[in-house]
């Protein structure tokens, strides 16, 4: 039983390596072939670019953090339709009521064991 069990746990194992090594060529074969879209996409841009005079201008994204910020505050002010800051007048009052010390309570809960 033990030359069984020991074939069985080495077939497991080339399986689960050919699975480790197909995902990684998957994974892989996707990653150029994104890469080769891109690469395709550019050139004809900078072929359709040099075709009609134009310059041929990177893809940036530019991105200016002083702007995202102030957004973002922008938002956080919005009127009735976002999440704003509510006004003095949207405040509720409460009643005050007297905070019970947990020392005074007495075999509330007789499940609990005693102090």
């Amino acid at each position: 039983m033990s030359g069984l069990n020991q074939a069985l746990a080495s077939l497991s194992r080339l399986l689960l390596r050919l699975l480790l090594v197909a995902a990684a060529l998957v994974l892989v074969l996707s990653l150029l072939a994104a890469m080769a879209v891109l690469a395709l996409a550019w050139t004809l841009r900078a072929g359709w670019a040099r075709l009609t005079g134009r310059p041929v201008t990177p893809w940036v994204r530019r991105f200016d953090l002083g702007q995202q910020f102030g957004d973002v505050l922008r938002r956080g002010q919005a009127g009735p339709g976002g999440a704003g800051r509510h006004a003095p007048a949207d405040v509720t009052d409460v009643e005050v009521r007297e905070i019970i010390d947990v020392g005074e309570v007495r075999d509330s809960n007789p499940r609990l064991p005693p102090r």
